[in-house]
């Protein structure tokens, strides 16, 4: 009908490998070869049906499993398009066709599945994982700290009294605290450490925390990946401070880290 009302009409199928239509279209061969297991849905086929008019159809256009799949989140993510499994694999197919259309043209991508018959596959991240379909940057020390990036670090200083270190622990609800003298940060302070010598000297409040401090946090660069953190986070260091730039640092806990897993 499209092509008689206009003949200059180009139609594109989308096929999905591991289904026989694109080839067989080429070359008028049934290629069994051709046939394996594929992820994707609504589109492709290992027989030939009788509804599928092959005369009308211009050429075909082979998207993998993960394109299809990355592309049909791509639609909800960034377009509001809530749509399924072949509706991505369109989109991926006329991005691989770009180098045929001319600025005048215009191009119209039929959907037809609806997303929410993919919430438990593709738009499940544990599904999508499972299947390597998930492109995860790997997290770094920056991304631990985006949310307190432009925030004053809270820290104190050699000479102050441990009483206001704990003030300070608890008015910001933190359990680490770096510790600096004019020459930079030269030590630190963890709960636990606090909690041990109170019962050995009652009166620890009332000493300077240069008189308790255990040694400086380990200092990391903003790109240092959360491997490379975790490592450093033990018994003797409960956490490291990550150098901004600017003279801007930020602490880093195992809090941090644990609540990056996923």
């Amino acid at each position: 009908f499209l092509k008689e009302k206009n003949p200059n009409i180009k139609i594109w199928g989308v096929d999905t490998y591991g289904s026989v239509f694109k080839k067989y279209h080429e070359t008028g061969i049934f290629d069994e070869n051709e046939i394996y297991p594929y992820i994707t849905e609504g589109i492709g086929e290992d027989i030939l049906p009788k509804n599928v008019n092959f005369d009308v159809i211009d050429g075909f256009v082979k998207v993998t499993d993960k394109d299809g799949a990355v592309f049909t989140r791509k639609l909800a993510e960034q377009e509001g398009v809530f749509v399924g499994n072949s509706a991505g694999s369109a989109i991926s197919a006329v991005l691989q066709l770009k180098e045929h259309f001319k600025p005048e043209d215009v191009v119209v991508v039929l959907f037809h599945d609806h997303g929410s018959r993919y919430v438990g596959k593709i738009f499940n991240d544990d599904w999508m994982r499972n299947r390597g379909f998930l492109d995860e940057k790997a997290t770094i020390a920056l991304d631990l700290v985006k949310n307190r990036i432009n925030k004053p670090l809270i820290s104190a200083r050699t000479e102050e009294l441990v009483s206001h270190a704990i003030e300070r622990m608890r008015k910001y609800d933190i359990s680490q605290i770096p510790v600096e003298d004019n020459s930079g940060f030269v030590g630190s302070i963890d709960e636990s450490d606090l909690f041990r010598l109170y019962f050995e000297d009652k009166n620890i409040a009332d000493k300077p925390i240069k008189e308790i401090m255990r040694s400086a946090f380990p200092i990391v660069k903003k790109e240092t990946s959360i491997d490379k953190i975790s490592n450093l986070i033990d018994k003797e260091n409960k956490a490291v401070l990550v150098d901004l730039g600017d003279g801007k640092y930020q602490v880093i806990t195992k809090y941090d880290v644990i609540s990056a897993i996923r």
